[in-house]
């Protein structure tokens, strides 16, 4: 089935050969990257942790380049897949932002806080609704930093520091087998992490440029894991003509990252154990390219086409070799690399109109094109011993054909929408915000999706003379179901090398009825100016999402083993404050803060009946209005609630004081109201050796989960169930600004000397290191979603401008 109807092929032809321009974002909370005390782990989520009331940002391992979790305002029915993230922007620019599955390197490591401007932060729904399918749990715009107006300016900043594994305390590792000499060889504390940063800018008539290199470097945590990057990256702004403006970004980053068998693979230690680990191989490499241009054109006073095209590439492999004294006489071997791309070209054509002084619009219709091409191939095997030649070759080119698999896999997706922006103002007292999108994906056969959305914000600080104004909207959003969902999957048939004919059979149907999940949400706020310089901010929002697809499993006599359905109904709300304030601001000493609070609560509102026979049965203990976040385990022989593992209050607290020369800065995060359940070590039982009954130990609970297969279940025990609430510092920063200097050399603009520390104390009653180091909130009993320790960092840096 065609994408378009006949009568949208032309329109949509003519309406992108005509539409040339910058995309636009409207953001709801702003943040100044120079203004922030930045992190020096990489990623930029790391920066923002604690900055933005809602903004959820997780710590949960301290392996260098891997995805802290980031969450802002969103929910989903698995905690550990990447659909609750937010949409990343650079420059208006969507981008691909979920680690691959190959390297799990994060792609926003691919950039550094030194290149970045600002931050914009989009939550509220009539923003939201201008992105379709493609934002439903907000969305975060990086605005890179561009040139200045003048001649060549130059500014450099470099900076080095060490992990250290501050407070060091076996009995509270995550690696629990209290193997402390295995742990002491994996563990490297006092490794080195250095950033470099070089950026030339300059403009005039013409407009802008800025140009720049990046250097980063981080040994970690885990001895063998070093993670590193470089970048080039370009931002020139051109006045072609008086009306004609061209704007190109570009982005070049390469990164890698090597990791280790014993303590990043083999969780539980067993001896022997060495620190060095140069005979295991596991080698991960990225590329990644970020490429945009935007060009715009004004026709008159009030109206200008405009268009951006941007594309987001990233290639990533990976070359893994496990010997044989590892694997005890076996060897195993594989490669991979995978290829993702994203395409989009968004073009509008916008209208100014003054009715009069106090009336004025701005309407924007256009239209987006936005196409993912992702290809993946893989080769591995194991094998044990023969001898001559290498054992590597032999594994990977097919020594032995039984032994080794090959994979090769192919996504596609052609996504468009039509889209129509309405703003009104009278004065500065009224704003009116329509917005009208429709979707359409080649993914599905309801391929068109229509989502709406209204916004209205109105001050009273001129009718009645009070510093407060109240916004309230409403509209609906949608969230694209994961494809093996509905494309149906093919499936290799027969043994070539029995004499069979190597056919192609049909493992699953596609789903028919395959649609987006429905997201309805609803804001209000208030912001209220206590003083000049204080403003309290008081928003709430009320999400609900409807038709997820999961699998209904059948009986083998309808040809497959399952079939798709839709439906359940998820609920997300709360509230959201903040208090931004300038307490003091004279010549010599300024004092600003920020304290930000989230209070969060999501449901279940409905589910499917029978649900027992479906691919989300984990919920089948779960009732109407219990939290979808909830663990759910066994005592005796029924289902019980024991825990919520997600935070119902969440936020930072933001300090910047600056006497003369010298500025401090400092961000604490705290959560609270979460549950950390750990699965027992020695509590794990085959279910038909144990009997109908799980043996109780007196130093664990009375519950457990049932796990392992169905023809061979298992008991595994729960050890504890702990609050999961926290208090952290997590970085200050105290800078020293050499104005004599400066003085002294007209050419100098600025000189700073930094000292900066991270992680530096968490105050928690949890009995392991992090409390926000299981993904999911359950410290599995192989540790398969807990991270690594989370390590303080000291760093001593300077930053230079001419």
């Amino acid at each position: 089935m065609k994408l378009l109807p006949k009568h949208f092929c032309k329109f949509a032809g003519v309406f992108l050969a005509s539409s040339i321009g910058m995309s636009q974002v409207h953001s709801q909370d702003v943040l100044v990257m120079d203004s922030l005390a930045t992190s020096s782990r990489s990623g930029i989520e790391n920066s923002l942790l604690g900055t933005v009331a809602g903004l959820r940002v997780k710590s949960w391992t301290g392996t260098s380049g891997i995805q802290s979790i980031i969450n802002l305002r969103g929910l989903s029915l698995d905690p550990t897949n990447d659909s609750a993230l937010p949409l990343i922007l650079i420059n208006g620019v969507p981008v691909i932002t979920n680690p691959s599955s190959v390297t799990g390197i994060n792609p926003l490591s691919y950039y550094s806080p030194e290149q970045i401007e600002r931050v914009e932060i989009i939550k509220s729904i009539d923003r939201l609704a201008a992105y379709g399918v493609q934002a439903p749990n907000g969305a975060i715009n990086l605005i890179m930093k561009g040139g200045r107006t003048g001649p060549l300016h130059l500014r450099a900043s470099a900076s080095a520091g060490v992990n250290v594994l501050n407070d060091f305390d076996y009995r509270k590792d995550a690696f629990y087998d209290f193997n402390t000499i295995a742990r002491r060889k994996t563990l490297g504390s006092g490794s080195i992490v250095h950033e470099q940063n070089v950026l030339v800018d300059g403009g005039g008539d013409y407009g802008s440029y800025l140009f720049g290199l990046n250097n980063y470097s981080d040994e970690g945590l885990l001895k063998s894991t070093k993670f590193g990057r470089q970048s080039l990256f370009l931002n020139a702004k051109y006045h072609i003509t008086p009306k004609f403006t061209a704007h190109f970004y570009n982005n070049l980053a390469l990164t890698n990252r090597d990791s280790r068998y014993a303590g990043e693979y083999n969780r539980d230690l067993p001896l022997p154990v060495i620190g060095d680990e140069t005979f295991f191989m596991d080698k991960k490499r990225n590329i990644a390219f970020l490429s945009s241009v935007g060009l715009g054109y004004q026709l008159t006073p009030g109206l200008s086409i405009n268009s951006v095209a941007g594309i987001s590439y990233e290639g990533a492999s990976r070359d893994l070799y496990i010997p044989s004294n590892i694997l005890k006489g076996s060897i195993y071997a594989s490669s991979e690399a995978y290829r993702r791309q994203l395409i989009t070209i968004n073009s509008s054509v916008n209208y100014l109109h003054s009715f009069s002084d106090d009336w004025k619009m701005d309407v924007k219709v256009g239209h987006e094109l936005r196409a993912t091409d992702n290809r993946l191939t893989s080769v591995d095997g194991a094998r044990s011993l023969e001898s001559g030649g290498s054992n590597y070759v032999k594994v990977v080119t097919g020594y032995n054909a039984s032994q080794t698999d090959a994979l090769s896999d192919h996504d596609v997706e052609q996504l468009i929408g039509f889209y129509g922006i309405g703003k009104w103002s009278y004065r500065d007292d009224l704003k009116l915000d329509i917005v009208l999108r429709t979707d359409g994906s080649s993914l599905y056969e309801k391929k068109w999706a229509f989502y709406p959305a209204i916004g209205l914000v109105y001050s009273l600080a001129n009718t009645l003379k009070l510093p407060l104004s109240v916004n309230l909207s409403v509209g609906k959003m949608g969230m694209l179901n994961r494809p093996q969902a509905y494309n149906g999957e093919l499936v290799a048939k027969g043994d070539y090398y029995n004499g069979n004919i190597l056919g192609v059979g049909q493992l699953y149907p596609a789903f028919r009825d395959a649609k987006s999940v429905d997201v309805l949400q609803i804001d209000a706020g208030l912001s209220f100016r206590i003083k000049p310089s204080i403003t309290l901010s008081v928003n709430y929002f009320n999400k609900t999402y409807s038709d997820f697809i999961y699998r209904r499993y059948t009986s083998n006599i309808q040809g497959f083993d399952y079939r798709y359905e839709t439906g359940g109904k998820l609920g997300l709300s709360g509230f959201e404050f903040t208090l931004n304030s300038s307490w003091i601001h004279t010549d010599h000493f300024t004092w600003t803060s920020n304290l930000n609070l989230a209070a969060y609560n999501n449901k279940v509102k409905e589910l499917p009946g029978d649900i027992l026979n479906t691919s989300i049965s984990h919920l089948r203990g779960l009732s109407k209005g219990d939290p979808v976040t909830s663990v759910v385990a066994y005592e005796g022989s029924q289902q019980k609630v024991i825990g919520n593992t997600e935070a119902k209050l969440f936020g930072g607290f933001s300090n910047t004081l600056r006497l003369r020369n010298i500025s401090l800065a400092f961000t604490l995060s705290y959560a609270s109201k979460a549950d950390v359940v750990t699965e027992s070590f020695d509590s794990r039982y085959n279910v038909n050796a144990a009997g109908s009954e799980f043996p109780l130990k007196s130093a664990e609970t009375p519950y457990y989960f049932i796990q392992g297969t169905d023809r061979q279940p298992v008991y595994q025990g729960i050890r504890t169930i702990e609050p999961g609430s926290f208090i952290r510092l997590n970085r200050v920063v105290l800078t020293y600004h050499l104005g004599a200097l400066v003085k002294k050399f007209p050419s100098v603009e600025d000189v700073q000397l930094f000292l900066k520390g991270e992680n530096l104390l968490t105050l928690s009653r949890y009995s392991g290191i992090n409390p926000e180091e299981n993904i999911g909130g359950i410290r599995r009993a192989d540790l398969s979603y807990t991270g690594t320790p989370l390590p303080a960092v000291f760093s001593l840096g300077f930053k230079i401008a001419f």
